[in-house]
């Protein structure tokens, strides 16, 4: 093989040794911008929860404060407090449904992270295949290629 196919094939090397890194930098910054919304998406999750506990907490308590005014025949106070505990299950409720939203919302978020997460592995290690293979065919020894991660 003439030298100035060694050349040309070792430029096409070096091309798409630039190429893969390129690939590693936008698959690291993938990495960071879903790393940061799954973050996000747990945070959410637990305000979440904790707002449904609080919730459920007011509920329970308001139950309890209707049922004493229920056993005591305070009719100004039962009438209260059934109010109250009617305020307080709508508020629950409307809670409960967003909770279950979000928690939906972030499971299907999690899946599509996990394929994306797989679709990566499979791109890096056809960019090694790639990158070898394109070695081999500029004659380069194992030693002088493209160092990749």
């Amino acid at each position: 093989m003439g030298p100035w196919r060694i050349r040309r094939k070792q430029a096409a090397y070096t091309r798409l040794a630039a190429q893969v890194t390129e690939h590693d930098v936008i698959r690291a910054a993938e990495e960071i911008v879903g790393a940061a919304w799954m973050a996000g998406l747990l945070e959410a999750e637990e305000q979440a929860a904790a707002a449904r506990r609080v919730c459920t907490h007011m509920r329970d308590t308001a139950y309890q404060v209707y049922r004493s005014a229920k056993a005591g025949r305070d009719t100004e106070r039962l009438s209260q407090s059934y109010q109250e505990l009617a305020a307080s299950q709508q508020a629950l409720g409307r809670i409960r449904d967003r909770h279950d939203g979000l928690r939906q919302f972030a499971e299907r978020e999690r899946a599509a992270w996990a394929e994306a997460e797989k679709l990566r592995a499979l791109e890096v290690l056809a960019d090694r295949d790639r990158l070898a293979e394109a070695a081999r065919a500029a004659g380069m020894r194992k030693g002088r290629t493209h160092e990749h991660r």
